[in-house]
C-alpha cells in the first residue's frame, strides 16, 4: 500500500498508510476522563502533530518513537495548523514491507558526488600540519559512512540524511570565496575549520529514522563532541603546532557565533567571524528555499509562521519567481 505524502494532506483528507513516529506523550483528557496520545509523525515530505483518541494507554506502553507505525485517520484544522485525528494505530510489521526511502528524508543530491567534492576542498589545504589532520578523518572509512549519513540538523536546517555532508560542503564553498576576498584570511585554516565545523554532529544526532538528539548530543553538544574529536587526531600529530591547534579549536568553537546560541565562546578572529558568517548564510538559506518548496503553492506568498526566527518569509507570486 502507497502512503499519501505529508506534504500533499489536505483538511477534511482521509488518510490511511505508513509513517514514523517521531513523538508519543500520553496526556489527560481536559474532562479528565481518561487519556489521549497527542503525536508527531512523518515521512520524507514533512511531519504533522495529531492526537490519538482510543486505546491511549495501551499505545503509549507498546509505541515508541523512531517506530514505524501504520494509521488510520482524518487531516483536520486545529488554531488554523493542519493536524491528524488518528481513529487506529499500530506499529509496522515485517510483513508490511515498508518502503523506508519513502520515510527518512534525503539529500537531493547523489552523496558520492558531495563527498568528492569534500575531498576536493580538503585538497586546496596547503599547510602540511592541517592536511595532515584532514587525511585523519577524510582516510577513515568508519567516519566516512557516518559522515556522509549523518543529518545536518534535527527539523531547522539539512535535516536529512546527508545533510552535514551537504551543509559542510557548502559552509566550505562559502568561505573558499570569502578568503579569496581578504588577503590576510589564513584560507588553509579556514577551510580546515570549515570542513570540521560540524563532526560531532555525526554522534550527537541519531541517523534515522528519526533525527533525534543522542544522549551525549543532549548532554554534551555537537560543538563540544566535535572539538574533542579534532583535539583526539592533532594529538596523533606528534609535531602539530599548538598555536595552530589553539586557532583551529577556536574556530570550530565559537562558529555558531553567539553564546545564546550555545557557543561556547564568540568569535575573536577574522577567521571565526568568517566561518560564522558562512555557517549562518548556509544553514538559513538551507531552510529558506526548504520551505518555500514546501509552502509556496498556488497564490501562496508568504509562508507560515517560522518560530525559530520570530518572523515570516515572503515568497511573491508563483510565477514571477519560477
Amino acid at each position: 500500500m502507497e502512503s499519501k505524502p505529508i506534504a500533499d494532506f489536505h483538511m477534511g483528507d482521509e488518510v490511511t498508510g505508513f509513517y514514523v513516529l517521531r513523538r508519543a506523550d500520553l496526556k489527560s483528557r481536559r474532562d479528565n476522563q481518561g487519556y489521549y496520545l497527542a503525536v508527531d509523525i512523518s515521512d520524507a515530505t514533512g511531519h504533522i502533530a495529531g492526537n490519538v483518541w482510543e486505546n491511549a494507554e495501551r499505545l503509549a506502553k507498546e509505541l515508541s518513537p523512531g517506530d514505524i507505525v501504520k494509521i488510520q485517520g482524518q487531516v483536520q484544522s486545529y488554531q488554523g495548523q493542519k493536524r491528524i485525528s488518528i481513529q487506529r494505530m499500530r506499529k509496522a510489521r515485517e510483513a508490511d514491507a515498508v518502503d523506508m526511502s519513502l520515510l527518512v528524508p534525503a539529500v537531493d543530491e547523489e552523496i558520492p558526488q558531495l563527498w568528492n567534492e569534500f575531498l576536493r576542498l580538503a585538497s586546496e589545504v596547503v599547510n602540511p600540519f592541517l592536511k595532515s589532520l584532514l587525511r585523519k578523518f577524510t582516510e577513515n572509512e568508519s567516519f566516512r559512512k557516518s559522515f556522509c549519513d549523518a543529518p545536518g540538523g534535527k527539523m531547522w536546517h539539512h535535516g536529512y540524511r546527508g545533510g552535514l555532508l551537504e551543509h559542510t560542503v557548502g559552509v566550505a564553498r562559502i568561505c573558499e570565496k570569502l578568503a579569496s576576498l581578504y588577503s590576510e584570511i589564513d584560507r588553509d585554516l579556514l577551510l580546515t575549520a570549515a570542513l570540521l565545523h560540524d563532526i560531532g554532529k555525526i554522534e550527537s544526532y541519531q541517523h534515522g529514522p528519526t533525527f533525534d538528539y543522542t544522549d551525549e548530543g543532549r548532554l554534551l553538544g555537537h560543538i563540544v563532541i566535535g572539538n574533542q574529536m579534532v583535539l583526539d587526531r592533532i594529538r596523533e600529530i606528534s609535531t602539530f603546532p599548538e598555536e595552530l591547534s589553539k586557532r583551529l579549536q577556536h574556530l570550530i568553537l565559537s562558529h555558531q557565533g553567539r553564546l545564546e546560541q550555545a557557543s561556547p565562546v564568540v568569535p575573536m578572529m577574522a577567521e571565526a567571524f568568517l566561518l560564522y558568517y558562512a555557517d549562518e548564510i548556509d544553514s538559513k538559506l538551507n531552510a529558506f528555499y526548504r520551505i518555500k518548496k514546501r509552502e509556496h503553492k498556488d497564490d501562496t506568498r508568504w509562508s507560515s509562521y517560522v518560530r525559530l526566527l520570530d518572523q515570516f518569509f515572503y515568497f511573491g507570486d508563483k510565477s514571477s519567481s519560477s
